[in-house]
């Protein structure tokens, strides 16, 4: 039994896909410096950005000053009193939040809705 010679084109086609792939993929990376102006003109149905979007200013911000150094930080310790005064009003701020779980524990089953 004879085999049929192979197509030269047979040979080429998984080549000529993965060109087409790479191509197609580079082109594609290559729109993200647009993509911008495809999201904001497209319906959202689309791809583009849903209704009630604020619209993106003209220029875009400057960027954060990376080299300026904020103000030197306050390093003075707390004072004997004024430890005494923070202790305090921490201990109050945790009776207080305990005291409104308590509370929101004896109406949780009432503020639920019933279960069927």
């Amino acid at each position: 039994m004879s085999k049929r010679p192979e197509s030269p084109l047979r040979s080429r086609v998984p080549r000529l896909i993965a060109v087409l792939a790479v191509s197609a993929c580079t082109g594609v990376s290559g729109c993200s410096s647009v993509s911008h102006v495809i999201a904001d003109s497209w319906p959202r149905a689309l791809g583009g950005l849903p209704e009630g979007v604020p619209k993106r200013p003209e220029t875009p911000p400057a960027y954060l000053p990376v080299h300026d150094m904020p103000p030197a930080r306050d390093t003075t310790k707390m004072t004997k009193e004024e430890r005494a005064k923070f202790e305090a009003d921490i201990a109050a701020s945790r009776s207080q939040t305990a005291t409104q779980a308590e509370e929101l524990k004896t109406e949780a089953p009432s503020r639920l809705p019933p279960l069927y």
